[in-house]
């Protein structure tokens, strides 16, 4: 039995490592021989045979996809005995068992969705005899060879359940040649046993060849009697081909995440205001003393509320000023906090360095027990990229001293991917670049999507000045991220402009090689991404779904990098068009709907008190100030235990410039909760006038586009289908005086027309 892992450094060649296996898998083939009452599942199913049977403890459904090997599922587990199991309600898409045990009476439901020839899914629910406490269970999925051995099987895995992410395996089984799998844990479907027994369905779906899947977590409070429960809602996407290649790799995943989101039930959205939190949050931003403070006569931001034990940094202020230059041209008047902000950057500018430096200098560190992270010399190697790329975008904007000390600091940042030759530690001495800390864990290598923001940053010094230098930096840069496979991801907002990136590089180059890195990128987020929502705990009071975490590792979502991903994705689009692969569109669309629909969960307003916490790591928690908090967490934990950070502040003004469109002299505001990545405006007089636009996403999913009044009262307004020839008005699923809502699909070309005389 041999399980092959990636070796980032052989460009997919693997090498082999043998698992110890657990006690669930010895003897496994001999209990699957004795098994009894042996039956084929009355399902079609695609490319094999599907089989149920029983052994003294489990009820299986056996999948054999020809003479190349098996799946053993084990949909219930009673460590006493199974006494029998009878068929239920059936159709031609899904069957019932119900399977007698001692603890109770289990119902499995296996279904072959329509139109998903290569998806199985099963679904398992326990009524409780008594009331127990539930402890060590097994996995549900085995992989078996032609004689129904598990320990000779060999194959890869690729990407895991990492903390609260979605429940997911990825892997292959190459010996025998079974082909590849995605198993995916319903998470959603568990709140119920969450709930009941006070735990979480984190790290719960990994692999441990040669089993993988899902086991539930122990209890610390016992399941009641009588009362069904689910226990488990498993999707197998199965594919005959192993891939060949990272890239193969990263498409077969999103293919198959595609197909299981199709199937997933989805938590309803609802419309929230963010031009008014826009502009509360702006007036905060500028006048409360809990986010900024004034040093020689600067005004500068605080990285957390009433956080002044640190010196200013300079990300904090452009995470802030940058999406506020995009804000200005959106509202088309400017904002006195941008130029006070602008003013502040210079003072971060090190002379003698030649670089921009993190901690403003000749500041001075409060704290006596100090964090990794607060010493003058040591830097973060995505933080001063970072910076440069947020200086080089108001460059771009017109701000001539940015540029200005963007290039100033373009050669230590070359100078520093060289001596690091482009693999990024984790930290190092900005006087010496020395490093201080090369990985993030022994043997998993330091920041490695970092070389994807130098690229970035070295694409924008070539499109500033067309010298062929900056533009060899960028593809040798981009060149590292190859072999990483799905470990390429540090941090998720970095790894998204590095996907961005990539795209552009494409474009410029023709190398395909860069196109197939961007999807590797995204295919790194999509798989860390909460694709459940948690209903149980302080998770009754918020929504989670479609959430994606700021580390590979981070057991919370955090408002920040949530902000930077959103807008990231929405250039993506507007880079590539229907370029795009169908589940990227399908994925970055989906992801947008719901962050406008749960971000006014990181407002502590929006929490009842007891969620929020009272001593948080940074700063304080005001609740009544609309400052995003960090991190919001799973259900038994507290928001906010980060702290309040004014960083994160720019979420609401960036999802207002994104979402909303409005054009000079038009008395409409288009609201969308999908990308819009084209739009014409015309208008004939000051009467009437129109604008069509292209949604992103896909004609399976709709997303609400909402009209509003940008004066007193709505206009008469039509909304209509560009591409149907009836040309007849979509009718809204609500009205008011003050704005139309309407569900439509994605990918659609709409006409929004109005006229203040009601004739059109």
């Amino acid at each position: 039995m041999r399980c092959k892992p990636y070796n980032s450094a052989t460009y997919w060649q693997p090498f082999t490592q043998t698992e110890e296996t657990s006690q669930w898998v010895t003897g496994l083939d001999t209990q699957l021989r004795q098994a009894t009452n042996r039956a084929d599942v009355p399902l079609s199913v695609w490319r094999g045979q599907l089989q149920s049977c029983l052994t003294a403890n489990s009820f299986w459904l056996l999948y054999s996809p020809g003479k190349t090997g098996s799946l053993a599922i084990r949909t219930c587990f009673d460590p006493q005995t199974i006494q029998g199991c009878r068929i239920g309600r059936q159709s031609d898409k899904q069957v019932e068992y119900l399977i007698d045990g001692s603890l109770g009476t289990f119902r499995v439901t296996v279904e072959a969705p329509t139109g998903q020839a290569t998806l199985l899914r099963y679904t398992t629910t326990l009524i409780p005899a008594q009331s127990f406490l539930v402890q060590a269970l097994p996995r549900d999925l085995y992989l078996l060879d032609t004689n129904g051995d598990p320990t000779t099987t060999e194959g890869m895995v690729y990407v895991t359940q990492n903390g609260p992410t979605s429940g997911l395996v990825y892997l292959s089984v190459a010996k025998p040649a079974l082909g590849s799998l995605l198993y995916f844990q319903n998470l959603t479907a568990l709140n119920a046993y969450g709930e009941a027994t006070q735990t979480e369905p984190t790290d719960r779906v990994t692999a441990q060849w040669p089993e993988a899947g899902f086991a539930l977590p122990a209890a610390k409070q016992p399941l009641p009697a009588g009362i069904e429960v689910a226990l488990s809602d498993a999707f197998i996407y199965l594919s005959p081909s192993i891939p060949a290649s990272e890239f193969e790799a990263a498409d077969q995943f999103m293919a198959g995440m595609a197909c299981i989101y199709a199937q997933l039930p989805k938590p309803e959205t609802v419309y929230y205001d963010w031009p008014k939190a826009a502009e509360r949050t702006i007036d905060t931003l500028a006048e409360s003393p809990h986010c900024g403070r004034t040093i020689r006569r600067q005004y500068y931001l605080n990285a957390y509320v009433d956080a002044t034990n640190k010196p200013p940094e300079s990300m904090v202020q452009l995470a802030i000023l940058v999406p506020l230059w995009e804000y200005q041209q959106w509202q088309q008047k400017p904002v006195a906090l941008a130029e006070s902000l602008q003013k502040n950057l210079a003072t971060f500018f090190d002379a003698k360095k030649e670089v921009m430096m993190r901690w403003l200098p000749g500041g001075t560190f409060k704290d006596t027990d100090r964090s990794e992270e607060q010493d003058p010399s040591k830097i973060d190697s995505w933080y001063l990229l970072h910076t440069l790329m947020n200086l080089a975008r108001l460059g771009e904007k017109g701000d001539v001293d940015a540029k200005n000390l963007f290039f100033s600091s373009l050669e230590f940042a070359i100078k520093a991917a060289h001596a690091f030759d482009y693999d990024w530690p984790v930290f190092y001495n900005i006087n010496t670049l020395e490093v201080i800390k090369a990985e993030t864990d022994a043997g998993k290598g330091g920041e490695l999507d970092v070389a994807g923001l130098y690229t970035h940053v070295m694409l924008q010094a070539y499109e500033f000045t067309k010298e062929p230098r900056y533009l060899d930096e960028a593809i040798t840069s981009a060149e590292r991220l190859r072999g990483k496979g799905f470990e390429l991801l540090y941090q998720t907002n970095i790894t998204i402009m590095s996907a961005l990136t990539l795209a552009k590089l494409w474009k410029i180059t023709g190398n395909r090689l860069y196109f197939d890195l961007s999807r590797l990128s995204i295919a790194n987020v999509m798989a860390r991404m909460w694709i459940w929502e948690c209903d149980f705990g302080f998770g009754a009071h918020i929504s989670t779904f479609m959430g994606v975490a700021p580390l590979k590792n981070a057991p919370y979502l955090a408002a920040y990098e949530e902000a930077e991903i959103v807008a990231t994705m929405y250039n993506y689009l507007n880079e590539l068009g229907t370029d795009a692969p169908e589940p990227i569109r399908l994925f970055f669309s989906e992801y947008t709907k719901y962050l406008l629909h749960r971000a006014r969960y990181y407002y502590p307003s929006a929490l009842p008190p007891e969620m929020v916490c009272q001593a948080p790591r940074e700063g304080r928690i005001i609740r009544e100030l609309p400052m995003p908090l960090e991190d919001i967490a799973t259900g038994w934990t507290q928001a906010g235990t980060v702290g309040q950070e004014v960083y994160g502040g720019a979420l609401a003004y960036i999802l207002t410039t994104y979402a909303y469109k409005r054009f000079p002299s038009a008395p409409v505001l288009i609201y969308a909760d999908y990308p819009i990545y084209q739009a014409e405006y015309q208008t004939d007089n000051k009467e009437k006038g129109y604008v069509v636009i292209r949604l992103a996403g896909t004609e399976g999913y709709t997303c609400r586009v909402r009209l509003l009044a940008r004066s007193r009262e709505l206009p008469p307004v039509k909304l209509i289908d560009e591409d149907d020839p009836t040309g007849k008005p979509i009718r809204p699923a609500e009205k008011t005086s003050q704005y139309q809502d309407y569900q439509v699909p994605g990918n659609k070309r709409l006409r929004i027309e109005w006229s203040r005389t009601g004739t059109f």
